[in-house]
């Protein structure tokens, strides 16, 4: 009796970390979607890989090999597109901290830098799947960074560690699904109850006009730094002047 007892009281515990773990990631898009932009809006992601090579933007073997991973998987269904991004990425560099890939503690690496390096930290491996997802097609309201705090992921994770994965509302229904660098597997954020998310953003709602990058007086964000990297590199993500 004592034995069923505490099973019963093992999977109400569980059932109830489920449940808070779903209303924590839907808040997480909800702060998103309350301050989404149409930043991106003119964008045409979906001829963009096919774009960058025809011009000869991806000067580097790597960034070449990325692009046409992008482009042998268009005419995919959906899931082996999530599956072949999650796996390229996950393949091509390994985990590492800012300060050993970069010798920052807080370095935002382009696609081509991560793939170049070999090595970056999840919030790097997460940005470089939401571009590759967007030059797929996948709609960038779609597509949300979430930091968050892992715990248990591992056998070796001994102790919470912050964490950033790539959220795709792309799964059965528009259900939330997660892309990880740690956990490979494409798993429903739901039952992801080893996360705890803290913060999401889409990096392409925020605008870097061109008034801001010729004053030499503005101090931009991280996230406008990233963005003048993925110009210079190719992307045309910034507005126009």
């Amino acid at each position: 009796m004592a034995t069923d007892t505490s099973l019963r009281e093992h999977n109400k515990l569980s059932k109830a970390r489920c449940t808070a773990t779903i209303r924590v990631w839907l808040l997480a898009f909800m702060v998103v979607a309350v301050g989404a932009t149409t930043a991106q809006a003119s964008i045409d992601w979906a001829s963009l890989s096919g774009t960058l090579l025809s011009k000869g933007d991806a000067k580097d073997a790597k960034s070449r090999a990325w692009l046409n991973e992008i482009n042998t998987l268009k005419a995919e269904p959906l899931d082996i597109k999530l599956r072949s991004v999650n796996d390229f990425i996950n393949r091509s560099a390994q985990l590492a901290s800012d300060l050993d890939s970069w010798g920052e503690t807080h370095f935002w690496a382009t696609p081509t830098e991560l793939l170049n390096n070999q090595q970056g930290d999840s919030e790097d491996f997460a940005l470089a799947k939401l571009l590759s997802l967007l030059m797929l097609g996948i709609h960038p309201d779609r597509l949300v960074i979430v930091h968050t705090v892992a715990e248990g992921t591992t056998p070796s994770m001994i102790k919470p560690v912050a964490h950033t994965v790539l959220l795709c509302l792309c799964g059965d229904a528009n259900a939330p699904l997660i892309l990880d660098s740690i956990e490979t597997r494409i798993i429903p954020a739901e039952r992801r109850t080893d996360l705890r998310p803290t913060a999401a953003y889409r990096p392409f709602d925020y605008r870097y006009p061109q008034a801001l990058r010729e004053d030499s007086d503005y101090q931009p964000s991280q996230i406008q730094r990233y963005l003048a990297k993925l110009q210079a590199q190719g992307f045309p993500i910034m507005d126009a002047p």
